[in-house]
């Protein structure tokens, strides 16, 4: 075993001179290998962010706002004007954590449950962010399979049985404008392109606290038991910028008054929270933020967070400490750029730990998210895939993610910000007792410049990286020591600015890539996911972490994987275990250690291929010759999706009208979370419609992997260029000429068990199928198997049904295998109409059943 190297304490601003000496120095290497894992010069970094603990002469600016503000209620408590959704959009259902349970009732009696798990609309909004929503616990179930979703055919029950004939009692002489159907108005939403435009109605001040009692009286009059237990939630969103206060109690209370009448909750002449305390249940986001008046980043300690809800919750200092462990289920922490001693965390207090003030929920973060910040494929933050990180597009992402972090160190100062949700009645008393000595034990204090500093200087050791390796011989690129390297950075590029993914796989990840400590009595605070005992948690952006001891005498390195061990954080930063590059290595890697391995399936779900594919990909890459011009690459990770033209009209699907609905993703419509969310493009897109989109997707597909001959210098198979590849319709695959589309092909007239057997190889009727090469690298493939786990179970015989009467009328479709579209091999059973030799492979297609041998 090598020698243990000398420990150098330092803090982040000396780390970061540390590194810059050496880049100026011209060591590329011992850069990257100091950044990355803390080694040089026979020594080990020991990164101390406590010692960028608060001074006393640093000013703060100390201000409270209400944020956000939940409230549910049986009528409508909005003093104004609303505008209303005769269908309301499904984006805006409450699917996601709310952190809030509540007593329901419904025909079945009393219940209990999370609000957000209760089936609801959003009916109406008002104000700016303001949203009103119609709870209906009597649909609740924990079976329910559409969870808060409601079905389309609830939908339309409630429309026609419950919004409409409320509005046309309570204002007669309006709801002529108002849609008479369901259907009419899905009729009337649906643009061209498939594209659903809700239209919104506007009702008079008076209106809103009747329409309550209206919906439910005709609901019970439809002989609907959705009436009993119906109610409205209430949600203000995003106004902390209105609210701002000091910690005042007086200010407080005028400020939280002023925030419900600016929100239309209570009436103007109101001088006090009577109207609201004594009617339904209502929680408010209050919150803290804290300010450098240097301009200073402001960050939370990590071990503050005990103290911190221990002043807030008025909770004993066991109680705050027991809630705050890394163990704890009701405890996330948010490690900041890497510095376990640095971090954020969100909470649950739970019946016990909420305190005086009856907190619901609480948490700690830094205000420098917005940077980054990008709803994006589960993500909440910019980010690269292990995929790009091979390619070219890799290093344009880190160029411009290095960028950002520079002109945010000459510019950009963040706060530290602490939030609670509470009852109404606690609203203006609550975090009033935050005083400056705990801010000032709780927080760290950086310069801009090292606060993205360290960033950028992360980000430019993995841009080495990157570059050495994708200049390198691709069969060291394919080792996988260099492999896991490249994953290694993808993880720590992505959690630069957001916290780090510790999912299954990322798991397995750490395991290879990060140095080890001996299980045996280890500190959960140095574990990187945890206690040694986890290991079910599925939470993806959670990682339980404390700062590492700063002392000299360290925990051994352990860079074995064994039963023994566990991956963790030792050195105050996130550092990787030893890393080989420099002349020597062409190809920069992990140190070779045979016990360091990730699973295959693992490897498939970072690398998105299995490791033989992504060698030759890599090898491909490196081919001499040029490739032959009529030549079009079908090897690509995805196909392109198809986009509707924008005079789209033709929709060649009608499930709907029997009932089939297409469910879609939640939203998150948490405060702490920005409100530019991208759409997404399938939003508010019917069932129809998005068959019809799958179906033409589908036809590009087939012909997007359409073979080619061995050899880069040999032509396609299919004589289609590139552009004619993309205009590809249903007429493409009628053509009974097919010397129109190939070069060559084997075709055979097959049965009609056996036609059907390609259809549902190409369309399987559940997500079991086991996808291989051309099926996973579709767009249409993917899309099909999330529908089905969106479509309720009775409906996906429908669905195929419609998609097996266009399938039968096309005259010919690839031989599909279970593991290929495509195959080319002889077949005895299929003949040739080229007149190539017969036993020459050829792409393997079946005609319809009912079809005639082919022109050629």
């Amino acid at each position: 075993m090598d020698d243990e190297p000398l420990v150098m304490n330092m803090s982040v601003l000396e780390f970061c001179k540390r590194a810059k000496g050496i880049l100026k120095a011209k060591d590329d290497s011992g850069f990257v290998k100091f950044v990355l894992t803390g080694q040089h010069g026979g020594h080990q970094a020991v990164v101390d962010p406590i010692l960028h603990k608060m001074t006393d002469y640093e000013g703060l600016y100390i201000l409270r706002d209400y944020d956000s503000l939940l409230g549910i209620h049986q009528d409508i408590c909005v003093k104004g004007h609303l505008t209303v959704y005769p269908l309301a959009r499904r984006e805006d259902t409450l699917a996601t954590n709310i952190h809030l349970k509540h007593s329901f009732n419904s025909s079945r009696g009393p219940f209990t449950a999370p609000i957000h798990k209760i089936p609801n609309l959003c009916i109406a909004k008002w104000g700016t962010h303001n949203s009103i929503r119609v709870l209906i616990p009597d649909l609740y179930s924990e079976e329910r399979n559409s969870k808060s979703f409601l079905t389309q055919e609830e939908q339309r029950l409630f429309y026609e049985c419950g919004l409409l004939p409320a509005v046309q009692k309570l204002w007669p002489e309006r709801s002529a404008e108002w849609p008479v159907t369901y259907d009419d108005e899905m009729f009337r939403a649906r643009g061209k392109n498939g594209t659903l435009s809700m239209q919104t109605k506007v009702t008079t001040d008076w209106m809103s606290s009747f329409l309550g009692d209206y919906i439910r009286e005709s609901l019970q009059s439809s002989e609907l038991t959705w009436g009993e237990g119906l109610v409205f939630l209430h949600q203000i969103r995003g106004v902390k910028n209105s609210s701002v206060h000091p910690l005042d109690g007086n200010a407080a209370s005028d400020a939280l008054v002023t925030f419900l009448k600016e929100n239309m909750l209570l009436d103007p002449e109101a001088e006090d929270l009577g109207q609201l305390l004594g009617q339904g249940k209502w929680w408010v986001d209050v919150a803290v933020e804290v300010a450098s008046e240097e301009e200073r980043c402001l960050a939370w300690r990590t071990d503050s967070h005990y103290a911190v809800v221990e002043r807030v919750t008025g909770i004993s200092e066991h109680q705050a400490h027991r809630i705050t462990s890394p163990g704890s289920s009701q405890y996330i922490r948010d490690m900041s750029i890497h510095l376990p001693a640095v971090s954020g965390c969100r909470i649950s207090p739970g019946r016990h730990g909420r305190g005086t003030s009856g907190v619901e929920y609480l948490q700690m973060y830094t205000t420098d998210k917005s940077l980054i910040y990008r709803h994006d494929q589960g993500h909440h933050g910019k980010f690269v895939t292990c995929a790009e990180l091979l390619e070219s597009k890799g290093i344009t992402f880190i160029d411009k993610l290095y960028n950002l972090y520079r002109n945010a160190a000459d510019e950009t100062h963040c706060h530290a910000r602490l939030e609670v949700r509470v009852p109404l009645a606690h609203a203006d008393t609550v975090l009033l007792s935050i005083d400056a000595k705990l801010l000032y034990d709780s927080l760290l204090s950086f310069s801009p410049r090292v606060w993205w500093g360290l960033r950028a200087y992360r980000c430019l050791a993995i841009k080495m990286v990157v570059e050495w390796q994708q200049s390198g011989p691709p069969k060291l690129r394919a080792t996988p020591e260099a492999l896991l390297l490249t994953a290694a950075c993808q993880w720590i590029l992505n959690s630069l600015h957001s916290t780090p993914d510790t999912g299954p796989s990322y798991r397995d990840l750490m395991d290879a890539v990060l140095p080890h400590i001996e299980r045996a009595g280890a500190d959960p605070d140095i574990l990187v996911y945890g206690r040694p005992s986890d290991e079910d948690d599925e939470e993806h952006d959670s990682m339980l972490e404390n700062s590492s001891d700063s002392e000299n005498e360290q925990p051994p390195r352990k860079r074995r994987r064994t039963a023994m061990t566990a991956p963790a954080m030792l050195y105050g930063l996130v550092f990787l275990r030893t890393i080989r590059a420099g002349p020597r290595y062409p190809v920069p890697r992990l140190e070779g250690d045979r016990t360091a391995r990730i699973s295959a399936r693992t490897f498939e779900y970072l690398f998105k291929a299995q490791p033989d594919e992504l060698e030759t990909e890599l090898f491909r890459k490196k081919l001499n010759g040029p490739p032959n011009p009529n030549r079009v690459p079908n090897k690509v990770r995805k196909t392109q999706r198809y986009i509707p033209p924008e005079d789209e009209e033709r929709v060649d699907f009608n499930v709907s009208s029997r009932g089939v609905q297409l469910l879609e993703p939640p939203r998150d419509p948490g405060s702490d979370l920005e409100d530019n969310v991208d759409e997404d493009p399938d939003t508010d897109v019917d069932i129809d419609t998005a068959l019809t989109h799958l179906w033409r997707q589908f036809l590009l597909d087939l012909t997007a992997k359409a073979p080619n001959q061995k050899g880069a210098r040999s032509p396609s198979y299919c004589k289609l260029n590139a552009e004619e590849r993309l205009s590809v319709t249903e007429a493409t695959y009628q053509n009974e000429r097919l010397s129109d589309y190939f070069l060559d092909c084997q075709w055979k007239i097959p049965t009609t068990k056996e036609w059907t057997m390609v259809f549902d190889r190409l369309w399987p009727k559940d997500t079991g199928y086991i996808t291989a090469q051309n099926y996973k690298q579709t767009t249409y493939f993917p899309q099909w198997i999330k529908r089905l786990e969106d479509l309720d179970e009775v409906d996906v015989p429908v669905v195929r049904k419609a998609l097996k009467d266009k399938f039968d009328k096309l005259y010919w479709v690839p031989f599909a295998q279970t593991d290929r579209i495509w195959g080319t091999k002889y077949m005895s059973t299929f003949q040739k109409s080229s007149g190539v030799d017969r036993k020459k492979a050829a792409p393997q297609i079946f005609l319809n059943p009912k079809a005639e041998a082919p022109i050629w």
